[in-house]
């Protein structure tokens, strides 16, 4: 009868947990705390575990772990799986990702169309890596009409949020005067915001300027 209690006891206890933890953060967070320190190997079975459970964040790592061959051999149809199973959950991060493999075509067929939607949604959650790159397809006119103005405000919300790279898009958009006035002492200002940071397009830009 003990022993029966006993086994009645663990088993509640299991589904407890399962029920507390349904998408397994306590291995997710085990596991971006070893990703964070480079070691894939230990972090790769408790991210996927963790993301076969559900957990967005996770199924983001182990996304990259595919992508950039962290831990494991590049993979970049695993890695538009597991970028796809977090997009859909509302992942900005999964989303922007997602949406240059569209805009590449690695790991997915080619679609400008299907890049810049992904984008979109991520820069409307002010992720600010998609709104540098929002920035980048209104300019070009990849997915979309072409517009400067356009290209310019993505641009500057996420230079404003510190990206490097939408800080030299900024500078190099008023150098130019696309979207913008044309105003080097902004251009300047905002090449080296990117520069500081360790921009080597825009540490080469300063250079090219006479700007150091």
């Amino acid at each position: 009868m003990n022993i029966r209690l006993c086994l009645l006891a663990v088993a509640s206890i299991l589904v407890f947990s399962c029920e507390a933890d349904p998408t397994h953060q306590a291995e997710y967070l085990r596991g971006a705390a070893l990703y964070d320190t480079k070691q894939y190997g230990e972090a790769l079975p408790l991210l996927r575990f963790s993301a076969e459970a559900g957990n967005t964040d996770a199924q983001l790592l182990l996304a990259k772990c595919y992508d950039f061959g962290y831990g494991v051999a590049t993979n970049l149809q695993e890695a538009v799986k597991w970028y796809t199973a977090a997009a859909e959950a509302g992942n900005a991060n999964a989303q922007d990702n997602l949406a240059s493999c569209y805009l590449t075509g690695s790991g997915v067929p080619k679609n400008l169309t299907r890049a810049f939607d992904l984008y979109s949604k991520a820069a409307a959650q002010n992720d600010p890596s998609a709104l540098n790159n929002l920035g980048l397809c209104y300019r070009n006119g990849e997915g979309c009409q072409q517009d400067s103005l356009k290209a310019a405000d993505c641009f500057r919300r996420a230079a404003e949020m510190g990206n490097a790279n939408a800080q030299y898009n900024l500078g190099r958009s008023y150098f130019h005067g696309l979207g913008v006035p044309l105003d080097l002492e902004q251009a300047r200002y905002w090449v080296k915001k990117a520069a500081a940071q360790g921009h080597k397009n825009a540490t080469a830009f300063m250079q090219d300027n006479d700007w150091m």
